[in-house]
């Protein structure tokens, strides 16, 4: 701790109350950048986490935007590009898909135009944002820009509605937005997903826990928070702690380009977030057959009248970028994406993406003191998706099953594009939280949700199926082998202690081994009289296995040869829970497929028995888009540290997904996606809470917080996340106003 911090706190606590003041005074204009630079602190812990702590919200915010582009200014300007629509001029065709789906759906003109329809406080919270990242641009004039080199408080929302939109759009059933009246042969160009890509998509989810007081040494509730995103893009996530003399005391992590956490927890409560699949997104087929006006459609009786516009889209071509002109038009349905024939389009639309009481929403979360003002706050359903796993310092714990979810008639199919010639598919409203599926304090003292359905959140206790519409979910029978784990692990729980559940937190126990080795001893013994040699020859392979307690480990073999069977067996890349046609129902050639990856194994490393660590590595490299770009990178000569995690289809908590290998030229296995924060919280007197990220604060290669966490999760162990100013500033390493 030095001198300085001590003093710039003690200033900040004295003069709290006029800054207090003086900013309600000037609710409706933002203070000057020099100004808030002065009034906050940022104080960096051992890992170079920002602690962002300051008089008001406005200070905190500005803190905040200057943080997040010290930290990482290339990710935050690529997500911004992104969000803006402009990603093709940086990036060439690749990027003109993005693009597509942004302008079809005005993503920039509808937040511009909506920002300016916000409440004062809310507008001088991301004109804060905006100053800060400014501010930062301005003090650092070296700082490599590809597009963008000022940042405007509407481009928060941009960023916000784009990311929602990349998550659900593909739920319309519509396919990728087309050019549907030009002919510009390059706009046409769509390009295919990688597998790696695909794959990488497929990975994202997330754990979630939740434990009230009868299951606690202390009586306290707890929350495991642990998204699944990719390790390199916009994806990634961002940990910070604001701390505001005002309302806004919350500690977490969120997307770039966001200036208050989505997830995390304030001194009273917190929440966390799995990806769901709510329908909430739907196409319908619209019908032009007018021969006297050509934007005229269908409508019940009569025909009422598309909206046609014309936008410029920038592509990077040989180095230059060219202009190229696109019409657009929108049914009152939504953007039209799609030309089935001659006068057959498909319109478009996402419920809840351009909901303008997300922020309000966001804003009453973070700022609540218990269940009920926070319910208060969820409750505008604005949000289009997600499971919420909460918990408080009042002993509540919660699942909720949320999103934007319209209600329909139940008469359609909604799982395909319907008629949008009759008014009878129009959506008739968005449903209340209270018609949504969620569990409240429930017996057995635990909620958790990973990915799976509403109705598997307890081994016994849950939400009722029939009690809700089918068309509500897309993932009503989805069940994950890491919730099967979870929901075990939760039940058996007792008298845990903060610091056993902070070690959970990257527990790597596997799933499908305890279940299957067994099986798989009995059909050892089978073979050995029905088909001897294969017994013979898979016999040393499965033993090995039975020697082992199924737990995922960087010196343990038998996690290698488990992992590399497991994926021998399972469809895809990354393997999902489905076994390949070839091995259904056949334990015989499931077992023989255990010799193929030991072979695969002698191949690659010249032995079966080779450690995971040695295999399965961390490494990092900078300014990457996208998985893919980073697999390309990745290489042996670079420093790397080895990871225990696993697959998440295997059934662990520690899920960490890898571009597989390839002979002679990358024989290790690097991590890409999976756990990117991990935090647990303890909801006592004092909160307590422990946290890391994948890699570390900061994305310049020369910081000392470029890979420092790194070691943490190589560990398994978390780190202290202080909350309270004392501890900040106890443990501060080094404080400084946002431009010194």
């Amino acid at each position: 701790m030095n001198v300085h911090s001590v003093r710039g706190w003690i200033v900040l606590l004295c003069c709290s109350a006029a800054s207090v003041a003086t900013a309600t005074l000037a609710s409706a204009e933002p203070l000057g950048a020099l100004q808030l630079s002065q009034m906050v602190t940022i104080h960096r812990d051992e890992w170079g986490v920002p602690h962002v702590l300051g008089p008001t919200d406005e200070s905190v915010v500005f803190g905040m935007g200057y943080a997040q582009a010290e930290d990482y200014f290339w990710q935050l300007e690529d997500t911004t590009i992104r969000a803006l629509g402009r990603y093709a001029e940086v990036v060439g065709p690749s990027g003109i898909e993005h693009d597509l789906l942004n302008r079809a759906f005005e993503v920039v003109p509808r937040s511009q135009a909506d920002y300016e329809k916000l409440p004062d406080e809310q507008r001088l919270l991301l004109a804060a944002f905006a100053c800060g990242i400014n501010w930062y641009l301005e003090h650092h004039p070296d700082t490599p820009t590809r597009l963008l080199n000022h940042f405007e408080p509407w481009m928060v929302i941009a960023i916000d509605r784009h990311l929602l939109l990349d998550f659900t759009y593909g739920r319309t059933h519509a396919g990728v937005p087309q050019p549907l009246f030009d002919s510009d042969p390059l706009l046409s160009t769509t390009s295919t997903p990688t597998p790696l890509g695909q794959a990488a998509r497929d990975a994202i989810g997330s754990n979630a826990w939740a434990i009230g007081p009868s299951k606690t040494a202390a009586g306290h509730s707890m929350l495991l928070i642990n998204p699944h995103q990719p390790w390199f893009g916009w994806g990634q996530f961002y940990e910070v702690h604001l701390h505001s003399q005002e309302t806004i005391r919350f500690s977490g992590a969120c997307f770039f380009g966001m200036p208050i956490p989505a997830i995390g927890h304030n001194e009273h409560l917190g929440w966390t977030y799995t990806v769901n699949t709510p329908d909430n997104a739907d196409a319908w087929e619209m019908v032009f057959d007018s021969n006297e006006d050509p934007l005229s459609y269908r409508y019940d009786d009569g025909y009422k009248q598309a909206v046609e516009w014309r936008d410029t889209l920038g592509i990077l071509i040989d180095g230059q970028v060219e202009k190229r002109s696109i019409t657009f038009r929108k049914s009152h349905l939504g953007p039209l994406v799609k030309r089935l024939d001659a006068t057959t389009y498909l319109s478009a639309n996402v419920a809840g993406i351009f909901d303008t009481s997300r922020l309000t929403q966001a804003l009453g979360m973070v700022q609540a003191k218990n269940l009920e003002e926070w319910k208060a706050a969820i409750g505008h359903c604005a949000l289009p998706m997600f499971n919420v796993a909460y918990a408080d310092d009042a002993g509540n714990i919660l699942y909720l099953y949320n999103g934007s979810i319209p209600i329909r008639d139940p008469v359609y199919d909604w799982r395909k594009p319907v008629d949008g010639t009759r008014s009878a598919t129009q959506w008739q409203g968005i449903h209340s939280m209270e018609e949504l599926p969620q569990l409240l304090n429930p017996k057995c003292g635990y909620v958790q949700n990973c990915n799976t359905s509403p109705f598997n959140t307890t081994l016994d206790e849950n939400p009722v199926r029939n009690d809700f519409p089918a068309y509500m979910f897309e993932d009503a029978d989805h069940e994950k082998r890491r919730a099967k784990l979870s929901r075990k692990i939760l039940s058996e729980l007792s008298n845990i202690t903060f610091d056993q559940f902070s070690q959970l937190a990257l527990d790597s126990r596997l799933y499908w081994p305890s279940v299957q080795l067994p099986v798989f001893r009995r059909e050892l013994e089978k073979l050995g009289q029905t088909q001897p040699e294969l017994a013979r020859r898979i016999e040393p392979y499965l033993k090995h296995l039975l020697d082992w307690n199924c737990v995922a480990g960087i010196d343990s073999t038998q996690t290698t040869l488990c992992v590399t069977w497991y994926e021998e067996l399972h469809q895809g890349i990354y393997p999902g829970e489905t076994l390949k046609p070839e091995y259904e129902g056949d334990l015989a050639n499931q077992l023989a497929a255990l010799g193929k990856a030991a072979n695969y194994l002698n191949m690659m490393h010249g032995d079966w028995k080779v450690p995971w660590g040695d295999v399965h590595r961390l490494q990092r490299v900078p300014n990457k888009p996208d998985v893919e770009a980073a697999a390309v990178a990745f290489n042996s000569l670079s420093r790397s540290l080895p990871c225990p995690g696993a697959p998440g289809p295997l059934g662990i908590v520690f899920t960490v997904y890898s571009v597989p290998s390839v002979p002679i030229l990358r024989t290790a296995r690097y991590a890409i996606v999976g756990s990117c924060y991990v935090a647990a919280v303890e909801f006592g007197d004092r909160i307590r809470a422990a946290s890391a990220v994948q890699f570390g604060a900061n994305a310049n290669t020369k910081s000392a917080h470029y890979f420092d966490q790194a070691a943490l999760f190589s560990q398994q162990q978390l780190k202290p996340a202080w909350f309270y100013p004392d501890e900040v500033i106890a443990n501060a390493v080094h404080s400084y106003h946002p431009g010194e």
